[in-house]
């Protein structure tokens, strides 16, 4: 098999210390300002392939913010029940971003159609609105009985975003963040993998309550949106119920060090700022990069040399000269000889911020599709992140992988996506880009 360069800040693993944004909290904490407290590390992201998160956030960030748990000292997510199936849909923010990672991710991404007009897209907004309001909630929605399969909603959640392409065509003011991704090095993407005008990200306990969802959405918008891609994903089930770290495919613990966030903050490194329209305010940016892991390349080497190209030991997770993974990564040691303990061309090196302009929450899944004509099978990475500005945190870190990770050997990105993701919906009465099409 060919290997071909292709890094990921999409990288496994976006080593950084545990960041809290800062936060206004009401004076009552609802039970979705609850369940968002937590940002547990996504379910398979770290793309970095060393990080892939798999799992949930450390048991041990005990650095967090305890303010954010809404009771003195708690670390963030202590007094959560992740047992409970229902995330609330309304609030500042979309579900499904702040909220506890799923163990099943479906992405789709739209195309408007060329006769749709203004008010048509603002009837299918309309209409997702009331479809995920009533679905995550666990209610009925009006749909055929095929559709409708009396379950409960297994915390599902619907996030909405749109691109670049779609705000133009409204003509809305485009956000200065909202750019056309710079060509990386080793990327080998797939147009029909990439961009789209709409994109929704549904996760769900059950991939059952998936499928029936996609089919609610998609339905309510024939005739005016038509699926460009679409893409499943799943975490590690055991990783989210006791909130260790999970592993990717590549056997690698997967998530370490992410960033943590709160449904109910106003700023951070995942919230916009007042730098971006209103139409943008309380939304932030989602990055999306398909990335195929060459395994067969990557089992064929030995323990000691995938974890030199990672940065971290297989099996406890901890970085190169270190025994836990939770401690810090010193990327001044040295061994005896004097080369560097983490070498200059590892993921974690790599990938860790150098400022915290570069941070952002990873939120990713591992995929498993289709056989290749060579006989693999296509498996890898569901890269996901959000960050308030893609191009000071996203952008600079993924040109730093493709230009020297030593694991992009290992990896190809064929698919890659940059959406604007709309604020949540303050009040039932509300609905998903009321602003954009104001």
């Amino acid at each position: 098999m060919n290997r071909t360069r292709s890094n990921e800040p999409d990288s496994l693993e976006n080593d950084m210390d545990f960041v809290t944004e800062p936060e206004k909290s009401p004076g009552t904490v609802s039970r979705r300002g609850l369940i968002g407290l937590v940002t547990t590390t996504v379910a398979s992201a770290a793309v970095g392939i060393g990080g892939f998160a798999i799992g949930g956030q450390l048991a041990g960030a005990a650095t967090a913010d305890p303010s954010n748990a809404g009771s003195s000292g708690a670390a963030p997510g202590a007094d959560i029940d992740l047992t409970a199936d229902i995330v609330e849909f309304d609030g500042l923010h979309q579900a499904g971003i702040a909220t506890p990672a799923q163990t099943n991710v479906l992405l789709t991404s739209y195309d408007v159609a060329q006769s749709a007009s203004r008010a048509d897209l603002a009837a299918v907004m309309k209409a997702w609105t009331q479809a995920a309001r009533a679905m995550t909630a666990g209610d009925a929605v009006e749909a055929g009985p095929d559709i409708s399969t009396g379950s409960r909603p297994a915390n599902l959640t619907i996030t909405v975003g749109v691109g670049a392409g779609l705000v133009q065509r409204l003509g809305a003011q485009r956000p200065r963040a909202l750019v056309d991704l710079p060509a990386f090095t080793g990327d080998q993407l797939d147009p029909a993998r990439s961009g789209g005008d709409i994109v929704v990200q549904m996760c769900s306990d059950d991939p059952l309550i998936l499928a029936n969802a996609d089919r609610v959405i998609t339905r309510r918008a024939e005739n005016t949106l038509t699926v460009r891609w679409q893409e499943q994903g799943f975490g590690s089930t055991g990783a989210r119920s006791d909130g260790r770290t999970g592993r990717n495919l590549m056997g690698q613990l997967d998530g370490t060090n992410n960033v943590t966030t709160s449904q109910l903050a106003t700023s951070g490194p995942i919230w916009v700022d007042e730098r971006d329209p209103g139409w943008m305010a309380g939304g932030t940016y989602l990055v999306v990069r398909r990335i195929r892991m060459l395994l067969g390349d990557w089992e064929r080497q030995n323990t000691a040399h995938q974890e030199r190209v990672i940065g971290r030991t297989k099996d406890t997770g901890a970085p190169l000269g270190g025994t836990m993974e939770s401690d810090y990564v010193d990327l001044e040691a040295r061994n005896a000889d004097g080369s560097l303990t983490i070498p200059a061309d590892s993921h974690v090196r790599l990938a860790k911020p150098s400022s915290s302009s570069e941070n952002m929450m990873r939120r990713g899944y591992s995929y498993r599709g289709a056989v290749l004509s060579d006989g693999t099978v296509d498996q890898g990475l569901l890269f996901i992140s959000f960050q308030k500005d893609p191009t000071t945190s996203f952008i600079p870190v993924q040109q730093r992988l493709a230009a020297h990770d030593a694991l992009s050997e290992f990896t190809v990105t064929t698919g890659s996506a940059l959406f604007a993701i709309l604020p949540g919906t303050p009040t039932a009465s509300d609905w998903l880009g009321s602003a954009l099409f104001a």
